[in-house]
């Protein structure tokens, strides 16, 4: 079942258009922002690409996106405090 993600990216939307390119739809919304949408089966590609894009971001939906990223955070965190 394909999952649509959307979150508000804290950079202009052509730098994030260049990593998300056909996969996501960024729209801009207000200076050096913008707003995401992706659809994936996997909540994997869209965490990943938005770590790609190195900038801050809010998730916006849905709220299983939210617990992936959470957990995706987690697991770095363990892994630098070894």
């Amino acid at each position: 079942m394909p999952h649509t993600v959307e979150v508000l990216v804290h950079a202009p939307a052509a730098r994030v258009r260049q990593t998300a390119g056909r996969w996501g739809v960024a729209e801009p919304a207000g200076p050096d922002r913008c707003r995401v949408t992706m659809t994936s089966t996997s909540l994997d590609w869209p965490t990943q690409a938005l770590g790609n894009v190195g900038a801050e971001f809010e998730v916006l939906g849905p709220p299983e996106f939210a617990a992936h990223v959470r957990e995706w955070g987690a697991r770095f965190l363990r892994a630098t405090s070894q």
